[in-house]
């Protein structure tokens, strides 16, 4: 009689462990916290609940718990020194969830690699590379890189240096350049699209171009602008020089030439 009442005891008890673990996962998933955190915390309240459970039924049989708990113990140590290499990947993805430093769809670079975060895992983050590769970073990598977050901020500032001849009206270049950039509907007006003379290199006057967008059109504009202010350069006679160097040399008579 008691093997069956522990028997049935054991059977609710695992009835009740699943609808609580389907319970806490509806209210996790129901919030904020990133699904890589809620599939941890499910998996440590399943470890618990039904840990627990067993010592239910072990109670009920009259085995005593004091050697379990021992044996138990020393079963999760040398687990946990077999393994600790994952439980540091496993602290490190908790890290990296909870200090938000990226998110899913972010575009990043980690290190030397660039791409869209695809899945952020306990152990390791999937990044999408802008030509269609899935790149695994362990975690851990992830932490002890340099990390830039290109969506973190709304909007990006582009910055194009165009250089124009020394004989080139430089008013009029700047001009030119402006309204390039004032034609695109995806430059803001605030903070307002500026032109300068930003350098006066070996061979051309270097006109530096500041625009502001937002994030997700910062490629358009980049190429944008960097076909249209060529085409608009040309069609106003402004020169884009190339790089020059003047030789000079003396022949046998020790004239300079």
């Amino acid at each position: 009689i008691n093997y069956i009442s522990t028997a049935v005891i054991a059977f609710i008890g695992i009835l009740i462990v699943r609808n609580i673990l389907k319970l806490i996962e509806k209210g996790l998933l129901d919030s904020s916290l990133d699904r890589s955190l809620i599939s941890f915390f499910v998996t440590v309240f399943k470890i618990i609940l039904y840990v627990g459970l067993l010592f239910v039924v072990m109670g009920r049989l009259g085995i005593p718990l004091t050697g379990v708990v021992s044996a138990l113990s020393a079963v999760t140590l040398a687990i946990g020194l077999a393994v600790q290499d994952i439980i540091g990947g496993v602290a490190n993805g908790l890290m990296l969830v909870t200090s938000k430093l990226f998110k899913v769809d972010d575009y990043v670079d980690i290190g030397s690699v660039s791409g869209s975060v695809k899945e952020i895992k306990l152990l390791h983050t999937i990044l999408v590379t802008p030509d269609n590769k899935t790149v695994t970073i362990p975690n851990k990598t992830v932490f002890s890189s340099e990390i830039t977050n290109y969506s973190a901020m709304k909007q990006r500032r582009i910055d194009m240096v165009v250089g124009v001849d020394y004989d080139s009206d430089i008013e009029k270049a700047k001009k030119v350049i402006l309204n390039v950039a004032l034609k695109n509907n995806s430059v803001l007006e605030n903070p307002a699209p500026m032109v300068m003379v930003k350098n006066l290199a070996d061979s051309e006057v270097q006109i530096l171009l500041r625009v502001w967008v937002n994030s997700e059109d910062y490629w358009n504009v980049t190429w944008y602008l960097n076909e249209n202010v060529l085409k608009a350069l040309n069609n106003n006679n402004i020169s884009v020089p190339f790089p020059q160097l003047t030789l000079s040399y003396r022949d046998n008579g020790g004239m300079e030439k």
